[in-house]
């Protein structure tokens, strides 16, 4: 899994010059560039004075679920008919990949969030999905002139964005200026990593070899399960990198399957060529069935078993929460049947109802602030939703959700289906920190 400063027409007396600048050439999009936006986002929707975009892989394996957050945001403002307080807004969808990569593209991220540094009107952005896009349009959103340009994510979960993780300048380096302006609404990988090591021991698992794509958050996840799996007595055999250019993984594996694991881990992102990964994977360690498959929430997705076809039946994939089709509470119940209803959905993809819940976060910012970028920021924090559409939860202050639940769904004839809701101890949480 971006923005410049908001061009208030609301100034309070002794607002700085900037803003008052920005405010006078804030006015209503009349195109898909128009304002400085990149040429990647859409034609606005909505007839608003202020804009929100978000910024999702719109190209590759993961294209169906961005499309599904995409049209989440839409939803939700719609229902607010484009009016968020005071303001009316439009909404743009813009894209942070490539064909040629089929996936998240770091240029292309970097683009974006140099170009929504100069749209004056431009609120929030709501992205990213790729926690190694994050990275890149973090810092730069943050030393906006005028104030960070909020960003509120539904789907990145690598743990250093927003609190320490033992790399170098986590997570001060996002926010090169001292004030945060990163939030989201996905749960940590840590808590994903040690939910992961703990149903491995509940399987009776004792032995695993892990396999991560080398991004943030591939890599990040699979170290933080990497500790979790020690904690708790499963022998970990190896954590080696997959590279996507290869054709195949033949070798690989039969290096692996020489040291007779009882189960493998995935740590990454389907669109890194995860489909010829778990086909090699079954031809040549064996059936999930006799060599258990366990992947992160960057498989949890429809393309999984699309791209893997009759491999992919029998592996399991995990997402921070509950499963976003079995939402218990009033409010994601109501919120899964309507957005079935408004885009004629069989099922919602893994961070549908997150891109939903990221909106309102969003929107209840900017209903609370004064109309600047330091405003909407500061009430970015620190949020309380008893009825969130994700449940019950709070954003805490450093912009993490106070979520901790993990689901582990299994594919089956192609479809993901859910099995049990896993709340790792806080104590393994942590362990898995490092």
């Amino acid at each position: 899994m971006s923005m410049r400063r908001l061009g208030s027409f609301l100034l309070l007396a002794g607002a700085t010059a900037v803003l008052a600048t920005a405010a006078a050439s804030a006015h209503t999009l009349t195109g898909s560039h128009a304002n400085g936006l990149p040429n990647t986002c859409s034609k606005p929707v909505g007839n608003g004075k202020y804009v929100i975009a978000s910024d999702f892989p719109l190209q590759g394996s993961l294209r169906p679920l961005s499309v599904q957050m995409s049209q989440a945001i839409k939803f939700e403002l719609k229902q607010m008919h484009y009016k968020i307080g005071k303001y009316t807004v439009q909404y743009v969808s813009c894209d942070d990949s490539t064909a040629a990569k089929g996936s998240w593209d770091p240029q292309t991220c970097t683009n974006n969030a140099n170009s929504y540094k100069s749209v004056s009107n431009l609120l929030g952005v709501i992205g990213t999905y790729n926690s190694g896009c994050a990275e890149i349009i973090a810092p730069i959103l943050n030393r906006a002139p005028g104030g960070g340009i909020p960003m509120i994510s539904p789907a990145n979960t690598y743990v250093g964005l927003t609190k320490a993780s033992g790399v170098a300048g986590e997570p001060q380096k996002y926010f090169p200026t001292g004030k945060r302006n990163y939030a989201r609404v996905a749960v940590p990988d840590n808590f994903q990593g040690a939910a992961d090591a703990l149903y491995l021991k509940q399987k009776h698992i004792k032995s695993v070899y892990i396999l991560n794509d080398a991004e943030a958050y591939g890599l990040g996840i699979a170290n933080n399960f990497q500790r979790a799996a020690k904690k708790l007595g499963i022998r970990v055999l190896g954590n080696s990198k997959w590279d996507s250019n290869q054709p195949n993984y033949q070798s690989l594996y039969q290096g692996i399957a020489s040291k007779h694991p009882q189960s493998i881990f995935l740590g990454g992102i389907v669109s890194n060529n995860g489909g010829q990964l778990i086909k090699d994977k079954v031809s040549v360690v064996g059936s999930n069935s006799k060599v258990l498959l366990l992947a992160t929430d960057g498989f949890n997705d429809s393309a999984t078993a699309k791209d893997a076809g009759s491999a992919a039946n029998g592996m399991y994939v995990t997402i921070g929460g509950s499963d976003p089709n079995k939402l218990s509470n009033p409010s994601g119940r109501a919120f899964v049947k309507a957005f079935k209803k408004a885009y004629h959905a069989k099922t919602l993809e893994a961070y549908t109802a997150y891109a939903a819940q990221a909106t309102l976060v969003l929107a209840n910012a900017i209903k609370q602030s004064n109309g600047s970028r330091t405003s909407i920021d500061k009430h970015l924090f620190n949020q309380k939703f008893p009825k969130g559409i994700i449940g019950s939860f709070k954003i805490d202050s450093t912009g993490d959700p106070t979520l901790a639940g993990v689901t582990v769904d299994v594919i089956k004839s192609g479809a993901i289906k859910p099995l049990t809701l896993i709340n790792p101890p806080l104590s393994l949480a942590k362990a898995a920190l490092g």
